[in-house]
């Protein structure tokens, strides 16, 4: 039995491997049949590391595809897992995960409780940029929802956050999206405000490359928490 489930290890781990190489070269749903039948070879082999991996990463193929229901049911039952088996980095990062298909769904009542719960994870962790980054995501939302004044409050809440975590550039690009708001909201004096402090933290210092914004994270286009590759997982708790 251990032997059989020492191959179903090794025949899971291979599939992810090929379904990455997929994913990388842009054949999503060559990756997504991979990636589940990694999941039945890691259930198999009763390794929650393979099942958990799997899981995330069909999730991500199917955000790739735009199946924002399928994306948010497989990221839920991922998570699931990870709450189960209390690890906490994982948590927050599918947390985040499905605030980013929930807000692309337009659900925004979802997206902003799980982008909530996934700034409290950070905060947990002690990772005051990621904390910083989800709120940052949520005040987004709320915009989105219609709700200016909350984006504002929780937008000033995330660039405090981004100050104390010593990440400038999105400290800058929060600076400049509370500004937008604000002028939405009819507050011109506070807004150029922000601006002026947006500057001041791009503006190069001598000896120093010169910041530049953040691509993604705090700005006003793709949702922050989309990893570099949509199914690729890369995180704490992976193993070599």
């Amino acid at each position: 039995m251990a032997e059989r489930r020492g191959l179903h290890r090794e025949r899971a781990a291979a599939l992810l491997n090929l379904a990455d190489l997929d994913a990388r070269t842009g054949r999503t749903r060559d990756a997504l049949a991979r990636y589940r039948a990694a999941l039945d070879a890691g259930r198999l082999a009763k390794d929650p590391y393979a099942t958990g991996r799997a899981m995330e990463s069909v999730g991500g193929a199917y955000q790739e595809l735009g199946d924002w229901q399928r994306a948010a049911d497989w990221y839920g039952r991922a998570l699931a897992q990870r709450l189960a088996r209390d690890e906490r980095a994982d948590q927050a990062r599918l947390y985040g995960r499905l605030g980013t298909v929930h807000t692309y769904a337009g659900r925004y009542g979802e997206a902003l409780r799980n982008w909530r719960a996934a700034a409290a994870g950070h905060r947990r962790l002690g990772d005051a940029a990621g904390h910083a980054r989800a709120l940052s995501e949520a005040a987004r939302v709320q915009e989105y929802a219609g709700r200016p004044e909350d984006s504002a409050r929780t937008c000033e809440e995330a660039a405090e956050g981004a100050r104390r975590a010593g990440d400038v550039r999105l400290h800058a690009a929060l600076r400049l999206r509370l500004a937008d708001t604000l002028e939405r909201l009819g507050d011109p004096v506070a807004a150029r405000l922000h601006r002026v402090a947006a500057d001041r933290l791009l503006a190069p210092r001598p000896g120093a490359p010169a910041a530049v914004g953040q691509d993604g994270a705090a700005g006003h286009g793709t949702p922050a928490d989309t990893p570099r590759s949509t199914y690729e997982i890369r995180s704490g708790s992976q193993k070599n």
